[in-house]
Formats: C-alpha cells, sequence, structure tokens
C-alpha cells in the first residue's frame, strides 16, 4: 500500500509539474501576443514642465506625429516642478507597461543627481532611456549698453577692472543655464556674479531696460529679442554654430577651446518597461522627427535634432551626469 501510495503522490506530482508548465507556457505566449499587439490604448506622456514651457511647446508635435506613426492617441501630462522632480518621479513609479513614458534632459536626468541631496528616484536604477530625440544652444547674451559686441571684447572688458562684477540672470538656479554659465566662469575667469531671477523673461526684460549684463539661455528663449535688436548675442556654448544664428560664433571659436554644452532631451520609460515596447517608440520617435510639422517647428524654436538608439542615450547620461557633478561642487551651490 505504502508503494502504491508512494508511486501515485509522484505520478501527481510529476501531473502537476507538468500542468503548471503548460500554464507558464500559456501565460508567457499570451504575454508576447500582447506585446506584438501593442499599442491597444492611449499612451501617456508625461513632461516634467508647464504648459506653454519652450520644452512643452517642442514636445506636443512630437507626441502628435508619434501618435499617427503608433495608431494611438498620445495624451502629454504636464507636471512641473522645480528642477523636474515631480514629473520625473511619476515617469519613474509607473507601471512598466509600455504605456506611460516621459521626457528627460541634461537637468533631470544629469544635473539633479548632484545639485540635490536626495532625489525620490534613482535616474540609473528606475527609468529606462528610449531615446535621444533634440538638442538646443545656449547663448551667452548682454543688454545693449555693454561695452562688448563678442565673446572676446567680452573676455577683454572683463579682466580690465580688478573691481568689476558682470551680472548674470539665473532664470532657474541649478539649472542647466546657470550651470553652463558657472562652468564658463571657471573656465575663463570671468569676474561674473549670480543673480537669481524666477523666470527668464524676467531676467531677459531687466536686460532690455539695462539693469542686467549677461544672462545664459536656449536659444529659442531669447531669439525674438536678438533679432528684434533688444539685447545682443556674444557666442553660443554649443560646438557648431546653429542654424538661426549662423553670424554668432561659437565659444570655442571666442578663446574658449573646447566648450560644448548643449540642452539635449528625450525619452525615458519606467524600469521594466518590455523591450519592444522601447524599440517601437524609438522608431516611432524616428520618424516624427522627420513629419514635416515637426522639422517646421523646431526649426522656428532652433531645436536641432539629435537621434540616437536607447544605448546610446544611456551612455551619455552616464558620461554628462560626473561632469556636471564637478560643475555643481566648484559652484557651490545646492538645491535643498
Amino acid at each position: 500500500m505504502e508503494t502504491r501510495k508512494g508511486n501515485w503522490t509522484r505520478r501527481a506530482m510529476t501531473a502537476s509539474l507538468a500542468l503548471a508548465a503548460i500554464a507558464a507556457t500559456g501565460t508567457a505566449t499570451a504575454q508576447a501576443q500582447q506585446q506584438d499587439k501593442w499599442p491597444q490604448k492611449p499612451l501617456r506622456f508625461i513632461v516634467p514642465y508647464a504648459a506653454g514651457s519652450g520644452v512643452d511647446v517642442s514636445m506636443r508635435p512630437v507626441a502628435d506625429a508619434m501618435a499617427r506613426e503608433l495608431g494611438q492617441a498620445v495624451v502629454v501630462d504636464n507636471r512641473p516642478s522645480a528642477g523636474g522632480i515631480i514629473g520625473t518621479q511619476l515617469i519613474a513609479t509607473a507601471p512598466p507597461d509600455g504605456y506611460t513614458f516621459g521626457y528627460g534632459n541634461i537637468t533631470t536626468l544629469a544635473i539633479n543627481s548632484s545639485f540635490f541631496t536626495k532625489l525620490p528616484y534613482n535616474t540609473e536604477k528606475d527609468l529606462t532611456p528610449i531615446g535621444l530625440f533634440m538638442a538646443n544652444a545656449y547663448v551667452v547674451v548682454a543688454r545693449n549698453g555693454l561695452p562688448a559686441n563678442n565673446f572676446q571684447e567680452l573676455l577683454a572688458y572683463g579682466h580690465k577692472s580688478p573691481n568689476l562684477k558682470l551680472t548674470v540672470g539665473n532664470p532657474a538656479v541649478g539649472g542647466a543655464g546657470h550651470l553652463t554659465g558657472e562652468l564658463l566662469r571657471t573656465q575663463t575667469g570671468l569676474p561674473m556674479e549670480a543673480v537669481p531671477y524666477k523666470t527668464g523673461t524676467q531676467a531677459v526684460g531687466d536686460m532690455v531696460n539695462g539693469q542686467l549684463d549677461l544672462t545664459i539661455e536656449n536659444v529659442s528663449a531669447v531669439l525674438p529679442f536678438i533679432q528684434s535688436g533688444q539685447i545682443k548675442a556674444l557666442a553660443v556654448t554649443s560646438a557648431k554654430r546653429v542654424s538661426t544664428l549662423p553670424q554668432v560664433p561659437t565659444l570655442a571659436e571666442s578663446g574658449v577651446p573646447g566648450f560644448d554644452v548643449v540642452a539635449w532631451g528625450g525619452l525615458v520609460a519606467p524600469v521594466g518597461t518590455p523591450k519592444k515596447a522601447i524599440e517601437r517608440l524609438n522608431a516611432a520617435m524616428r520618424k516624427a522627427m522627420a513629419d514635416p510639422a515637426v522639422v517646421r517647428a523646431h526649426a522656428a524654436l532652433s531645436v536641432e535634432p539629435m537621434l540616437s538608439s536607447p544605448e546610446e542615450f544611456t551612455a551619455l547620461v552616464k558620461q554628462e551626469t560626473p561632469r556636471w557633478a564637478e560643475v555643481v561642487k566648484r559652484a557651490g551651490v545646492r538645491g535643498d
């Protein structure tokens, strides 16, 4: 009896394991089929900046073009906060099912980890890069009354008097524009004094009125003021000149060899997002960037395409993070 009972128990266990294996295979097959049919519902696209901001304006045509490519609506969800933390946290903690992704850039992915002592997410562990899609150079702009019409003249003027302090407006302390100024100060020795502002518009207004010497802003943010002659552009921060300001030299051409800073940005998803969803989002983003409506919108905003694979985007974040950590350390600034 014991032998028959033992044989029955072994046969039952074997059958149970076989059924479990079949169930697991069926589940895996069903999941694979679901991924093949992805997307089957609208996608949520989290932008950690305010509606109407430069980032938002550049992102919406991309979202629309991606929706046409994917055959599903892409709903832009603006979640602004200081430094983009709230929106980025929402991306990082969203279900990794392929239906939530978001925007990440030089500030949220490379600077914040050193500027803030604690973040509610870990860039490397909680976020999966999908791909880069854009870059926007910064431009050093000056009030019209400043006795310098290019950056070389600014260097000469800045070093002329030991008591001189050039005021530089910072719309976002700890933002890429602010820290680009700090990097420039350490590399050139220019006597620059940071002046905090709530918005870039306020800083530009004070420049127009002659109350502020300089600011370093995205080309798109100050281009109308440059074109109208209300302020003057001294140099751009990228390695190459920008198409909307072809007459303005780079800092590297202006006596700061090797200087190259752009406000890059791309798409990210919560870690664990299915690989097929990542691949299809990357492909849809690439096609969106070639859409005529997107090309026109980005040309008007001085946004340059900067496409990449997920792996290339990951490598850029790893490269840029220690670079900006060093700048934050030298500047002696903290967000908390």
